[in-house]
């Protein structure tokens, strides 16, 4: 994958067209800092609202989601505020789960259905807008004289196994979404940032871990993170068709 931080005007002017909601936790707030940092870049006033009501003008409206490391809580929150109207008049609505929301014992098939079921039931509602699945964030996996004491006694580095799990849900959101155009893959663009896949091994197998060239902490983005997913959120939203696809 190409990695850019360049949004071509074409994208900027579409994207201004439309009214886009996106409920998330702190790792979208990343996000959306680095599209503003792009915008005041490219001298594009693009409005950004903090608000769990109807979008009353074209941008981007967001408010936060649930409780970190609930899902659930998200899930159901971010449900209740578009049938409370949130979403009335947008063009697009996306929900994004925490890297926080994972741990070695999640249970990422279910966590994967109840995703989709209530996406799918918010799409049926509301027919007008066009309901968008994002993949979970990852973490960047422990390096360093701890990680290989680690390995050497049997055990995985800190965010390792959590990052199987998130690969387990991410894997199913591909696969129901991205085939019609309905999957924003935050996942792909953190493990691919430098050009180069950022794996770790588990029991002989590939994980996606996000690149430590990106993050300020392991888990949220710095800022070069937030740039480069921020254009690829831009270029994302602004190529989506807001005609409604539901299976």
């Amino acid at each position: 994958m190409t990695t850019t931080t360049q949004v071509s005007a074409p994208q900027w002017q579409a994207l201004e067209k439309k009214r886009v909601v996106f409920g998330h936790q702190s790792v979208g707030n990343n996000i959306l800092s680095g599209v503003e940092q792009l915008a005041a870049r490219d001298g594009i006033k693009l409005a950004i609202h903090k608000q769990r009501t109807a979008p009353t003008a074209n941008g981007i409206s967001h408010f936060g989601i649930g409780e970190n490391g609930n899902p659930k809580s998200k899930i159901q929150d971010f449900a209740a505020a578009i049938d409370a109207g949130a979403a009335q008049g947008a063009d697009v609505a996306m929900m994004k789960l925490c890297y926080e929301d994972f741990n070695a014992d999640t249970d990422a098939k279910q966590m994967a259905k109840d995703y989709i079921d209530s996406l799918e039931s918010l799409a049926q509602k509301h027919p007008a807008t066009r309901f968008v699945a994002v993949t979970a964030p990852l973490m960047a996996v422990q390096t360093g004289p701890k990680a290989w004491i680690k390995r050497l006694i049997g055990k995985q580095p800190n965010g390792t196994v959590d990052n199987v799990r998130r690969g387990e849900f991410n894997t199913l959101l591909r696969e129901r979404y991205l085939a019609d155009g309905r999957l924003f893959d935050l996942a792909k663009f953190e493990t691919e940032a430098t050009g180069k896949p950022c794996m770790a091994q588990v029991d002989g197998k590939d994980v996606e871990a996000l690149c430590p060239e990106i993050t300020s902490d392991g888990g949220h983005l710095n800022e070069h993170g937030q740039t480069l997913v921020g254009a690829a959120f831009v270029n994302f939203v602004s190529s989506l068709s807001t005609k409604q696809v539901v299976k």
